[in-house]
């Protein structure tokens, strides 16, 4: 169980890390930080499930008070990341949208500052080109908004199913764990079965030996007590 708390131990170091590189550059940290962290994150509870399982499998181990404040500790760590993650998440995509937004704004209004205005400001072609640019810059965002909206979403589906892919991952692993484990354990019993029988073959081939041994000292005697008596 120590193993798995140091483990875990890892875990949280690499975990604040990351949460604090990505805090640090929000809008333009890269995309592979956050599956790093996703990725983290679900190795982490799996740390704690398998440290779990493994004090109630102990109940009466002498330090378990101490694992079980361990695994609390843990859970309460867990909570705290994902709860930041997802903050962070949501503040970065804020943040892009608004740098998307200032961008979309500074190029309309470059472009309003080249073209040429009328001298009449109650001209109304002036008015109504003013009110299709006001259009424009409304759908341009709007329709900004929805492919942020859209790649945002994908991402989190990317995201997710790499989440499941490494959770398969982990419990194909530990399935072939088990396996591997059996396997070591058969050929254990194996090894010490073929040295049982190895040390019955030659016990019996002694026996033998003994056997004949005594059957022509036996015909010696009865040769010699022959021989004697005649």
């Amino acid at each position: 169980m120590n193993s798995l708390y140091n483990h875990g131990l890892k875990q949280t170091q690499t975990i604040t890390k990351d949460l604090a590189q990505f805090e640090k550059n929000l809008s333009t940290s890269p995309l592979s930080l956050q599956g790093a962290i996703t990725t983290s994150i679900t190795a982490f509870k799996k740390t704690i499930k398998e440290y779990t399982d493994l004090l109630d499998k102990n109940p009466t181990d002498s330090s378990f008070s101490k694992h079980e404040g361990r695994i609390n500790k843990f859970n309460q760590e867990l909570e705290s990341f994902t709860s930041k993650f997802d903050a962070l998440k949501k503040q970065r995509e804020i943040s892009v949208q608004e740098a998307d937004r200032q961008e979309l704004l500074g190029r309309r209004h470059i472009n309003s500052a080249v073209s040429q205005p009328s001298d009449n400001p109650y001209d109304p072609n002036q008015q109504q080109q003013q009110q299709q640019q006001t259009i424009s810059q409304r759908e341009g965002l709007y329709n900004e908004n929805q492919t942020l909206a859209r790649g945002t979403e994908q991402l989190d589906r990317i995201l997710e199913m790499g989440q499941q892919a490494f959770e398969d991952i982990v419990e194909q692993n530990e399935t072939l764990r088990k396996v591997q484990a059996k396997f070591e354990e058969g050929l254990i019993a194996l090894g010490v079965s073929q040295g049982t029988i190895r040390s019955v073959e030659r016990r019996a081939k002694q026996d033998k030996l003994l056997f004949w041994f005594c059957v022509v000292m036996m015909l010696v005697v009865f040769y010699y007590i022959l021989k004697f008596f005649r």
